[in-house]
């Protein structure tokens, strides 16, 4: 069971993947997420909830780039994995990597929540803690993934 159980996550890790994703504005974390401690509050716009804006933002995301992975995973720097070096406090250079996103929409506003939910359909390695800060950058503000939905992996 243990070898099938290693092959099928080898599988999920190393193809695309479509997920649903909220993006929690006016806040960071050190993780990126809604587990880490909070780092930093802001007011939030109420401009940043046009859809128009948003959609135009969204799609500046399709495509081929290079993304910084979060200092809170598991990749090895040096035999060591980033997330050993965030407890400890160390500062480490980290590669940015190539991934693509070939499609991103916007599936609800929920301006009272500060949120916002997408629907992405990404190459391996792409990190949607990552994603979901860079938009909300882009968008003006500070934010984090809020949750995580994968919907799909290749046929799963």
């Amino acid at each position: 069971m243990c070898g099938s159980g290693t092959k099928i996550s080898k599988y999920l890790v190393n193809h695309d993947k479509i997920y649903e994703a909220e993006i929690k504005l006016g806040i960071r974390t050190k993780t990126l997420d809604r587990e880490g401690e909070i780092i930093e509050k802001r007011d939030v716009d109420k401009k940043v909830f046009e859809k128009e804006n948003i959609e135009k933002v969204l799609n500046t995301f399709i495509g081929k780039t290079k993304q910084i992975p979060p200092i809170y995973s598991a990749i090895k720097v040096n035999g060591k994995k980033l997330y050993e070096y965030a407890r400890k406090g160390e500062e480490i250079e980290i590669e940015p990597r190539e991934i693509e996103i070939y499609s991103i929409e916007l599936i609800e506003i929920n301006e009272k929540e500060n949120i916002i939910k997408i629907k992405t359909h990404v190459s391996k390695g792409t990190y949607i803690r990552t994603l979901c800060s860079d938009i909300a950058e882009k968008l003006g503000t500070i934010g984090i993934m809020n949750n995580l939905k994968r919907i799909k992996v290749r046929k799963f």
